[in-house]
């Protein structure tokens, strides 16, 4: 068994005001493919330290399998890590590069070249076996940086932003490979990141962390539709969520002008579609691809929002559009390249009903749906 345990984990470092990391609860199934995504700062990279052995754990237990690894030294953990640097021996070709730990390991040269070719195929860097590092591509010095990890046969595979490196293209490229490797091996994979289209990509489940709490822990597709709180929501999208300060009315919802106390209201019954958790002061949270733009459709109940064009971003096979409401508010609106609108143009912003989501002001926590 590879799953991996964390019980009430905290980490404090000498001279800080307050803990890295606060007491998180965290369970890791074997062979999963588990991200921990986050701001800087976040306390990821600790989280996935502690598990290495390369931290000490403050309060709290860590277990891989069924044995506690608190004060087990990092050789005994049965684990391989991968970090941002590639940290390969410049004066060592690939095969070396691969080989070196095993020999330190007193594997029999006839295992260590087993293993060796091995990896270097899954890896596509049979080629490159007599080369130096300064050979390679920056792509394929990662490549050997993870066939080097391969080649111990862990029970865990710990990744420490491995990809940031990297060029975009070659990113795209080596999340792919590092998916299809985890696919191959079964073997539980933890992988840190700050980058939020990795984790949505790559992993069975990501865990988004801030100021050291966990924030949700769930499959990519709970958190993208259903956020536990507005810090989730904005952080997980791309454009990021549109979040507007919204005040319960008689009438259903009502946005506040943003310099002024004249109302724009909605007339919709909230307890229709919500969780009867309502607060007089809410936040409204809509995706910018849910956003449609002088629609013309009955069908869709919508809310509507008189909007001015103020940026038009043209990306391709999509389009992004800042848009100034009557009252003040910018929100943001992911479009079809079919959808034509110039700046300063006056149109309307219809909001699905069945799309936007309510938080509480008080916690920011989500109010769950009644569809949900």
């Amino acid at each position: 068994m590879a799953s991996i345990n964390f019980s009430k984990v905290v980490k404090t470092y000498d001279g800080a005001k307050e803990a890295t990391v606060k007491g998180i609860d965290l369970h890791v199934e074997d062979k999963e493919f588990v991200v921990l995504v986050g701001p800087s700062g976040c306390g990821k990279s600790t989280s996935l330290r502690m598990v290495a052995g390369l931290e000490d754990i403050t309060e709290g237990e860590i277990k891989i399998g069924d044995v506690v690894v608190n004060n087990l030294p990092p050789k005994d953990r049965d684990i391989a890590m991968v970090f941002q640097n590639y940290a390969l021996y410049p004066h060592m070709n690939v095969r070396d590069n691969l080989s070196f730990g095993l020999k330190l390991r007193k594997i029999p040269e006839s295992e260590i070249a087993h293993r060796v070719n091995e990896a270097a195929q899954i890896l596509g860097l049979t080629e490159y076996l007599d080369r130096l590092p300064k050979q390679l591509s920056g792509g394929q010095r990662q490549r050997v940086a993870l066939g080097r990890a391969i080649v111990r046969e862990p029970k865990v595979f710990l990744m420490d932003e491995p990809l940031s490196n990297l060029d975009a293209k070659l990113r795209v490229q080596m999340r792919a490979e590092i998916k299809k490797l985890h696919q191959r091996l079964k073997t539980t994979f933890v992988y840190v990141t700050h980058d939020q289209v990795e984790a949505m990509t790559m992993a069975d489940r990501i865990v988004l962390l801030h100021e050291g709490i966990i924030q949700q822990y769930d499959v990519p597709g709970v958190i993208y539709d259903r956020p536990a709180n507005v810090f989730v929501a904005t952080f997980i999208g791309s454009p990021p969520m549109n979040i507007l300060k919204v005040k319960r009315s008689e009438q259903g919802m009502a946005l506040p002008a943003k310099d002024s106390d004249k109302l724009h209201g909605w007339q919709l019954n909230l307890s229709e579609h919500f969780a009867n958790e309502f607060e007089n002061d809410m936040f409204m949270g809509i995706r910018p691809e849910h956003i449609l733009i002088n629609n013309s459709d009955k069908s869709i109940k919508t809310l509507e929002l008189p909007c001015r064009v103020d940026l038009i971003e043209p990306m391709g096979a999509e389009t992004y559009l800042y848009l100034v409401s009557t009252n003040g508010h910018t929100i943001n609106a992911r479009v079809e390249p079919s959808v034509k609108v110039e700046v300063g143009q006056n149109v309307t912003a219809h909001i699905p009903v069945n799309c936007f989501h309510l938080f509480k002001q008080s916690d920011t926590k989500r109010i769950e749906r009644k569809a949900d």
